[in-house]
């Protein structure tokens, strides 16, 4: 699909699922989006889901519809490369295959896709939830050449170890694996949770995708842009001075933007068109 191969500048995007429709038909909810500047939808690829083949049958109309379809890999559950680089390696692979070899299909007819990846978590030393997450990667990249492997900026936790959950090991990861298929997924709703601290030198030269969505001001994470406590804006201006080409995903929960939708006594859709106008008006000026 020559659309989708097609790709100039920074594109809007929107993470998708079918309930976003409710019984309507895709071109209905997504075209007063796509007169906004909607080009590309993120989708989870979570196959064991009793609603992935409606979610499958949504990509493929959307492909249709000429929409460039961006995946992210499953992460709850089970989902975790965790002992990847250890003796939990078969048992992860067959475990992610399905999901990967899913991306790769559409790869070779649509050209590279990037696949957001969260990197290992749990109670084990860093060094080796780190090793594990290299190795996941590296087989990513080793096995699916059409495949772009992006590792996500995380929430930091106190409990829990999550690689990937500051700004300079993403830079030494994404730099190690010496590919450029591999890069950085800058999640601004997480970094704002994280601070939002400096980013290193190299930092934003290897982020390849963003995602953006807004915190509440009672803590709920995932909001569409409307009570500006996530900095975007100056993180968006930040890469396009470094020349930023990537997908820009507004990575919103539905039930969020209908609970805000309601309080607002406006239509959900709203919600996003206004997110949206504020994202294609910065970026119009890249």
């Amino acid at each position: 699909m020559n659309a989708e191969k097609g790709i100039d500048g920074p594109q809007l995007g929107l993470n998708m699922h079918p309930r976003w429709l409710g019984r309507g038909p895709a071109g209905a909810f997504l075209f007063p989006l796509r007169e906004l500047g909607l080009s590309v939808l993120e989708f989870t690829l979570n196959l064991s889901s009793p609603d992935w083949p409606d979610t499958s049958s949504l990509i493929e109309e959307c492909r249709r519809l000429g929409f460039r379809a961006t995946f992210h890999a499953p992460y709850k559950g089970p989902y975790n490369p965790a002992g990847f680089s250890g003796a939990k390696r078969q048992e992860i692979e067959g475990l992610y295959g399905p999901a990967i070899e899913y991306v790769a299909r559409i790869a070779e007819e649509a050209g590279p896709i990037p696949l957001v990846v969260h990197g290992a978590k749990g109670n084990r030393p860093r060094e080796e939830l780190r090793r594990d997450t290299v190795a996941f990667l590296a087989w990513i990249l080793e096995t699916s050449p059409g495949i772009q492997a992006f590792l996500e900026l995380l929430v930091r936790e106190r409990n829990v170890t999550k690689i990937g959950d500051n700004k300079a090991e993403l830079v030494e990861i994404a730099s190690g694996l010496g590919s450029s298929r591999a890069g950085i997924c800058w999640d601004l709703g997480h970094d704002a949770r994280n601070g939002s601290k400096v980013a290193p030198r190299g930092f934003t030269s290897r982020v390849k995708h963003v995602h953006v969505h807004d915190i509440s001001p009672d803590g709920k994470d995932h909001c569409p842009l409307i009570f500006d406590n996530v900095p975007y804006t100056d993180r968006l201006r930040q890469l396009g001075d470094d020349g930023y080409r990537g997908a820009i995903i507004l990575e919103v929960s539905g039930y969020h933007v209908a609970q805000l939708a309601a309080v607002e006594g406006t239509h959900p859709l709203q919600l996003l068109r206004d997110s949206f106008r504020k994202l294609a008006t910065f970026i119009s000026v890249y």
